[in-house]
């Protein structure tokens, strides 16, 4: 829901969308050889996504120019998506969550129950990277996501280290 507030009442719409942002390495924007900002510039820049702005991401990735490698095609892609859709619909049908990052945490353990080589990468994962409940449980269901798009029943030590990379600081 998003609810919005004004001293002449308060309106209340349903919203179910996907947030994809993108940010400059630094203020000037130009590739790394040719950048000319300093450490501090840099730093200063990087401060303005607060932490907590960022806990709230499930992937942070950085992106450098684009590889002359070729990736599947957006037909196998969209098929391998509307497959893992079908997936979670299908585990998730007797609860109210369509979609794996709509579980709330503390359904977690019990929905995205994790075997034990994986538990304990995640619990490797959660120590190492500091992460916060947050955070740890976006790393959960990114990992329950990457097992869903490979077919697979159970989340894995991979899939879970998979989705802790993707968390990465990108600055």
């Amino acid at each position: 829901m998003v609810r919005i507030s004004r001293a002449s009442g308060t309106l209340a719409f349903p919203a179910d969308f996907l947030l994809v942002a993108c940010a400059n390495p630094c203020p000037c924007g130009r590739k790394a050889l040719e950048c000319r900002c300093g450490d501090a510039q840099r730093m200063r820049y990087a401060r303005r996504l607060s932490a907590p702005l960022l806990d709230r991401f499930d992937l942070r990735l950085r992106i450098d120019a684009a590889g002359s490698e070729a990736g599947e095609s957006s037909e196998e892609t969209r098929a391998r998506v509307c497959a893992a859709i079908e997936r979670q619909r299908g585990r998730l049908g007797g609860t109210r969550w369509r979609r794996n990052a709509h579980i709330p945490a503390g359904a977690l353990e019990v929905l995205v129950a994790l075997p034990r080589d994986a538990h304990a990468a995640w619990d490797d994962a959660c120590r190492l990277r500091r992460l916060t409940g947050r955070g740890a449980a976006r790393v959960r269901r990114v990992a329950r996501t990457f097992a869903d798009l490979a077919d697979r029943a159970a989340v894995t030590a991979d899939d879970v280290m998979r989705a802790a990379w993707l968390r990465e600081d990108v600055w």
